[in-house]
């Protein structure tokens, strides 16, 4: 009995030994390949909407999605973009990148998007902008998707929040064009330098003076060529115009028009003073039923000629003030 049970004992030991030393190997290599969990991502575009005139910058973001906290990209991740089925704009009015990356280290990607049509229609100036990103880690943040608008070229020098400088048509320069024919007592602006007005994919109005009663809310609009017939002393000046949607063409504070439609004459000047770029805005449409009511009685509300729909685009009528870029403020 004893001579059959040594080498089995030994037999025993020898596969205890090899079954622990494969227990190690394979601990080991499994410590050391353990990887950290994939960061979850927030993404968002950094606004909801942009304005388009000729070109804009637009950027991508990423945040942490358990905090919202600051967050830098593992490696680089590549982001492709497409139009979405939302989109009124043609493809080829419009360009933009296929793909973007995010770069290792970086939290974010900016890029340009170009508009290829000079004059859009207002019906079909929009697209939108999709984002699609690797892997099942990224979650839609605020704005998961950005709509852009293509505002047309002509509003390049004009977008931006400007602040009142100067109304230049104000009650006495109207009352001398008249000569007493007509009150401006009741309802008609006054200067005020806290009066604003944001022009980006909308035209967003801030006005404390009674221009307020005309730019009642946000409003949109579209360009709708240029006009050459006001006057300034005896010279012509030539202005692009606007198409706003959005306005009390009655200037009233108790009267709402039926007809929300306006045009505005707009151009850019210089101050003479300080050089800066102003801009230099004339209501050329609308019908008072505030300041000088008796322009209905007389009828001098009436279309400047068969070819343009303004009521007020003659001296006495318009109404002129100049606007100056409100600074950046600095983050």
């Amino acid at each position: 009995m004893k001579k059959y049970l040594l080498p089995i004992m030994a037999l025993a030991l020898t596969f205890s030994f090899v079954a622990c030393g494969d227990d190690e190997d394979e601990v080991k290599p499994a410590q050391q390949q353990t990887q950290a969990p994939k960061t979850n991502y927030l993404f968002s575009f950094d606004k909801k909407t942009y304005p388009l005139a000729d070109e804009a910058e637009i950027t991508l973001s990423l945040l942490n999605a358990k905090d919202a906290s600051s967050v830098v990209a593992e490696e680089d991740i590549k982001v492709t973009l497409k139009a979405g089925e939302n989109s009124t704009a043609q493809a080829a009015d419009y360009e933009f990148p296929a793909e973007v990356t995010i770069l290792k280290g970086k939290n974010s990607v900016s890029f340009k998007v170009k508009a290829k049509n000079e004059e859009p229609e207002a019906e079909s100036n929009t697209f939108i902008l999709v984002p699609t990103f690797p892997g099942d880690n990224f979650t839609a943040g605020q704005f998961a998707t950005a709509k852009v608008v293509l505002v047309g070229t002509f509003a390049k020098e004009l977008l931006g929040t400007w602040v009142m400088n100067s109304l230049v048509t104000d009650k006495e320069a109207m009352d001398a064009t008249w000569g007493g024919m007509a009150t401006y007592e009741n309802g008609y602006p006054e200067f005020n330098a806290e009066d604003e007005l944001t022009i980006d994919a909308t035209l967003v109005p801030s006005f404390k003076s009674d221009f307020k009663n005309f730019f009642i809310g946000e409003a949109t609009y579209e360009g709708a060529g240029t006009f050459d017939g006001v006057r300034v002393g005896m010279q012509k000046i030539n202005l692009s115009v606007i198409k706003v949607t959005g306005v009390n063409r009655y200037f009233s504070a108790t009267e709402q028009s039926e007809d929300k439609v306006a045009y505005i004459g707009v151009r850019n000047i210089e101050d003479e003073t300080t050089h800066e770029t102003l801009l230099d805005v004339y209501l050329i449409d609308y019908e008072s039923h505030s300041f000088a009511p008796e322009m209905l009685d007389y009828g001098m509300y009436m279309a400047f000629d068969e070819n343009s729909p303004y009521v007020a685009a003659m001296t006495g009528m318009y109404i002129n003030f100049t606007m100056k870029k409100k600074p950046v403020a600095a983050e």
